[in-house]
């Protein structure tokens, strides 16, 4: 399974839907600022999933703060990550992956790609769409989680 993460749009509609096209993913996840852009995105895959949170910046939106779920046998955590105040540091953000027993937690609100895995929890961060960050989680047969960092321009 092909699973798109994004986060940090601001505003850059067409940049979010090359990438989405281009992938064509099963699953986006997006971790907030922008939920403008992701709404429509919404009506433009139809055919795809999506999970959302609102970031700082999503005044509006009617998005949780936090999602928790599960794609084949795999518990997510999706958070844009300033509540957490991960601009100083993932403690707090792997407190609540612990509590929630996330297997992988994706965030947003530094604008930096970020990937660590420690005591079984990944933490990963695909940077900001606005930067042409995003990143790509593939969920193999064998369940087997590959995770990478991509750009578009």
């Amino acid at each position: 399974m092909k699973i798109v993460a994004v986060s940090d749009v601001h505003g850059c509609f067409e940049r979010l839907y090359r990438i989405i096209k281009e992938e064509n993913p099963q699953v986006v996840l997006f971790s907030g600022d922008g939920y403008e852009d992701v709404e429509d995105m919404k009506y433009a895959f139809s055919n795809i999933e999506f999970f959302t949170v609102r970031g700082n910046c999503d005044y509006d939106s009617d998005f949780k703060d936090v999602e928790i779920f599960n794609i084949l046998d795999k518990k997510f955590l999706l958070t844009h990550g300033h509540l957490y105040g991960v601009k100083r540091n993932y403690h707090n953000l792997e407190i609540k992956a612990r509590e929630e027993g996330a297997n992988i937690v994706v965030f947003g609100h530094t604008h930096l790609p970020y990937l660590s895995e420690k005591e079984n929890i990944t933490l990963f961060n695909p940077g900001a769409v606005l930067s042409g960050s995003y990143g790509v989680i593939n969920i193999e047969e064998n369940k087997k989680i590959k995770i990478i960092h991509k750009e578009i321009k």
